[in-house]
């Protein structure tokens, strides 16, 4: 009886606690709930008939109809359960697809089971999202506010200001500052004179007085720099007490100004309207007639009334279509239609000829306050003369087709103008391709998608930047092939009107002769191009010629980014065919009269002769990098790669081919270091950085071989801001009494391959530290150690951190290695291998510099780590960019989604690590806790 009485009482308590209530036992079998769970989760009653269901039913439930998101229901109801079994205590927040925001409050009962509490808080939420947002838009405005704004609270104490303040009074930043007082800012502008002559002492003290009274006040002052301010002062209070002031100073110079301009602005405009040579309408919001100048008085015979009138578009309408304007028509059809198409008005241009015999073009355009302009020519002499410019075409036309060679001339528009038969001809272009008004943008875009300018991927890229070439208006003379194997003499001459002339020649035949002449004496055997000998012959006499005219030549030396790797993994063959392509696309880059020549291996020479503007060498070296970006298809394997150049002009970086060659690999080389991809001018200080490099690089092995490097270890803390449960080992390099900084060296040694022999030496170091700590403090510390994108790519890694686990006796489980985000996406496939045979090893797993790559989630589900490192760049703003920490709580929640622990890297601050803790951060690190410290002090750190 007792125990029903008890169990009656609970069900009473459930049934009346003013949220959702769910009761499991030690079986994951709900036992109690109240009606508020199943209208709450939306449960269907049928669930809770007979036998109470079990967490796994509910979850699977749940999981079918989408409560978790997209989702594999097995694995997702797993992980719900393996969770649930470890019976801790829990509180999150969940969204459910119809928006509804719980709050979910879990406990463990005394006999295996646990209750489990739901609230519906979306209005709260709600609520506090638009409070949070409205207090962001009034601070976002007076931060925005045009004017200077200082508040000041009942003693005279600055509780807040803009930057606009110390703009518009000069004052240093240095002094202004939380609670300074009013007399301390007002004795700048005091001491600079600006309130006349006089002690400044005695001007801040009546100043002083005056701002006691807390008087509203609005005057305007002139600086002596003639600048004048408006300001404008009011008391603040609350309820019957003065609680402060808040004055705002507004620079009205410039409006000042700005309407003296407007003014004499509206005047020019007015004498520009009334002197047009055409004519000008303007209709307002409201389609009535708000302007029209004589000329459109003229031309559309506009009654003399219209001018004190101010008709309706539809009335101005009704008078011409009264008057056969429009020819024979309804008129008040076409009043309404006419009406209706100027309530939307669109910018329009058409022509139109009017009863008289008087052809007018028409151009308008919508207003931005509403209304629209139009504009009236009349062009009935310019039709005439079309006319007979038409007749003289024909003559013209005849004299074409009987030119030997084909012919075409474009307008400054790039319209077709005429062509001849043969143009046709020699370019096998269809009839139709000529209907209508041909431009040469049809032409461009026929010849790209039929393959004439050889393989595009982006059409539409190709066209414009042909179009963006021919619109130079430059003379030019070139041969092509085309696909058929006709070479043609292509030669553009600019006509004075904008237009141009291009004659094409059939040079097939000699073209042939002379290349296969060419060829034998004077090429690369294997892409074609011109050989070493040729090349320093060609250059030797480009040199003599552009000191004889006084002109520039421009040397590239190119170097193929990671050809080594195309040859080690894809076969000589796909490397020789890979460079015939990097040989047609050098080829396609520049003018016939360059020079394109291998110089050995994957480095290439391009010669820019007779350059008469320097910005042409910038074009040029800017459309190589882009062509070799671009990816290559070698017998059906893809190659993505790039290209590194240096660059030196003649006569001003070499006045020599020798020196003007080496002066560009240094160009290169430094191109490449700097990031590959890219071009690099030869600067004198290059030769510079180039030795300083290379003293690096062997001071490096060096410093390897003396054992100057040192091992120092960051903490990394639990969520509780205190207990530390592990720490990332950081590299230095201990050089002439000082440390270098690891981003001055460890790129080297990535580059230089020197990264593996440290690498390993860190791993071993760090783990020999691990077990010191752990034989000194008879406890177990986790120890980080970071992997470079080199060491991932090697299948030796996984046998060396095996060896060393072996030789320093540290258990597998406290070694965690991290990998760069860009390092896993490098070569995902190969990064996940090597990962997963890592993780059997018993070691954990990071993500380093979460966020600053470019992760893909789908390889990102399959890398088996345990932790992401929230990289510093976003934890750093975090109090002040809503964009960050939006960032952080969206990348902390998607990691515990996926199982992962998060570290938040570069904690600096004590609001950043109460931030983090309110996002379940589980672990933090950065200098609010410790720098990086030597060994011995790091194992104080963890002690204490």
């Amino acid at each position: 009886m007792i125990a029903d009485s008890r169990a009656s009482i609970l069900r009473t308590m459930i049934d009346n606690i003013p949220a959702a209530v769910s009761l499991f036992d030690a079986e994951m079998r709900l036992v109690a709930c109240n009606r508020q769970l199943i209208d709450l989760l939306e449960f269907p009653e049928a669930m809770f008939v007979g036998q109470m269901p079990t967490l796994e039913e509910l979850a699977r439930f749940n999981a079918l109809r989408g409560e978790y998101g997209p989702c594999d229901v097995d694995e997702m109801v797993a992980a719900f359960m393996a969770r649930a079994r470890q019976r801790l205590p829990h509180h999150f927040k969940r969204t459910r697809p119809n928006g509804t925001v719980l709050d979910i409050r879990g406990a463990p009962l005394p006999d295996g089971g646990f209750v489990t509490f739901y609230s519906d808080i979306t209005e709260l939420t709600a609520s506090q999202q638009d409070l949070e947002r409205h207090v962001e838009y009034l601070r976002s405005v007076v931060r925005h506010l045009p004017q200077g704004v200082s508040v000041f609270d009942e003693h005279l104490r600055l509780k807040y200001w803009n930057q606009m303040l110390l703009d518009v009074l000069e004052l240093p930043a240095e002094a202004v500052h939380q609670d300074v007082s009013f007399d301390d800012l007002t004795i700048f502008p005091a001491r600079r004179g600006e309130y006349g002559p006089g002690a400044p002492e005695d001007h801040v003290a009546a100043r002083r007085k005056l701002a006691l009274q807390f008087q509203a006040h609005r005057f305007e002052r002139t600086r002596p720099g003639g600048r004048t301010h408006l300001v404008e002062g009011r008391p603040m209070r609350h309820g019957e007490n003065v609680i402060g002031f808040v004055t705002t100073y507004t620079d009205i110079t410039d409006r000042k100004q700005s309407e003296l301009a407007l003014e004499r602005q509206n005047a020019m405009l007015q004498a520009l309207v009334a002197n047009m040579p055409g004519g000008v309408t303007v209709f307002d919001e409201n389609l009535k007639l708000a302007l029209f100048n004589a000329e459109a008085k003229r031309l559309l015979e506009f009654p003399n009334e219209y001018a004190a009138l101010q008709p309706s578009f539809a009335d101005v309408i009704r008078y011409n279509a009264e008057r056969g304007e429009y020819g024979d028509v309804d008129v008040e059809k076409t009043v309404a239609e006419m009406v209706e198409r100027a309530h939307h008005p669109v910018a329009h241009h058409f022509e139109r000829t009017r009863p008289d015999g008087t052809t007018i073009e028409v151009s308008g355009a919508p207003l931005p306050g509403g209304g629209f302009v139009t504009i009236y020519l009349d062009i009935t002499q310019r039709k005439l003369t079309e006319n007979e410019l038409r007749r003289r075409n024909q003559v013209f036309q005849t004299l074409l087709d009987n030119i030997p060679g084909g012919v075409t001339l474009f307008d400054k528009e790039m319209r077709l103008v005429a062509s001849n038969a043969e143009y046709a001809r020699l370019l096998d272009f269809p009839p139709e391709l000529f209907e209508g008004e041909p431009t040469l943008e049809r032409f461009f875009r026929y010849n790209a998608e039929r393959g004439e300018y050889g393989k595009i991927d982006d059409i539409d890229a190709s066209v414009a930047a042909l179009l963006a070439r021919a619109a130079t208006q430059q003379p030019h003379v070139f041969e092509r092939t085309r696909p058929n194997g006709t070479v043609l003499e292509i030669r553009g001459l600019p006509l004075p009107d904008g237009g141009f002339v291009t004659i094409y020649t059939d040079i097939t035949e000699k073209h042939g002769a002379a290349e296969a002449i060419e060829r034998l004496a004077h090429r690369d055997t294997l892409t074609g191009l011109a050989n070493r000998y040729n090349l320093e012959a060609r250059l030797d006499h480009a040199l003599a010629e552009a000191l004889r005219h006084k002109t520039q030549v421009a040397v590239m030396f190119l170097d193929m980014d990671r050809f080594k790797a195309i040859n080690d993994t894809q076969g000589h063959s796909v490397g020789d065919g890979f460079l015939i392509e990097v040989a047609a696309r050098l080829t396609s880059s520049v003018r016939n009269c360059d020079i394109v020549a291998r110089f050995g291996g994957d480095e290439f020479v391009v010669v820019l002769t007779d350059i008469a503007d320097s910005r042409h060498i910038e074009t040029v070296a800017r459309k190589i990098v882009d062509a070799m970006a671009a990816p290559f298809n070698v017998v059906g394997v893809r190659i993505q790669s790039s290209v590194s150049v240096g660059i030196v002009v003649f006569p001003d970086d070499a006045r020599d081919r020798h020196l003007l060659l080496r002066n560009a690999d240094i160009a290169m080389y430094h191109a490449k270091r700097s990031g590959r991809g890219q071009y690099q001018r030869f600067d004198a200080c290059l030769s510079e950085l180039v030795l300083n490099r290379t003293r690096m690089e062997v001071d490096l092995r060096n410093a390897l071989e003396a054992g100057e490097f040192i091992l120092h270890y960051q903490p990394q803390i639990a969520n509780d801001g205190e207990c530390v449960v592990g720490f990332e080992a950081l590299v230095r390099w201990k050089k002439d009494g000082g440390l270098v900084p690891p981003d001055q060296f460890i790129p080297i040694a990535e580059e230089t391959g020197l990264i593996e022999a440290l690498g390993a030496w860190v791993l071993e170091e760090a783990c020999n530290a691990a077990v010191r700590w752990q034989a000194r403090r008879g406890g177990a510390t986790r120890v980080a150690v970071n992997l470079s994108r080199r060491q991932l790519k090697d299948p030796c890694i996984v046998g060396l951190v095996r060896k060393v686990l072996g030789r320093t006796g540290l258990a597998p489980a406290l070694l965690e290695l991290e990998v760069t985000e860009t390092a896993a996406m490098d070569n995902p496939q190969i990064a996940i291998e090597n990962l997963r045979a890592l993780k059997s090893l018993g070691i954990g797993l990071a993500i380093d510099d979460f966020g600053t790559g470019y992760s893909s989630l789908a390889y990102l589900k399959l890398l088996p780590i345990d932790r992401l490192k929230l990289d510093r760049t976003f934890v750093k703003d975090i109090e002040d960019d809503t964009n960050d920490a939006v960032i952080c709580t969206a990348t902390i929640g998607l990691a515990h989604n996926l199982g992962l622990k998060v570290v938040a890297e570069g904690v600096e601050t004590a609001a950043q690590l109460a931030f983090l803790r309110s996002l379940d951060c589980d672990e933090l690190q950065g200098y609010y806790f410790s720098p990086p410290l030597p060994e011995s002090e790091a194992r104080e750190y963890g002690m204490g």
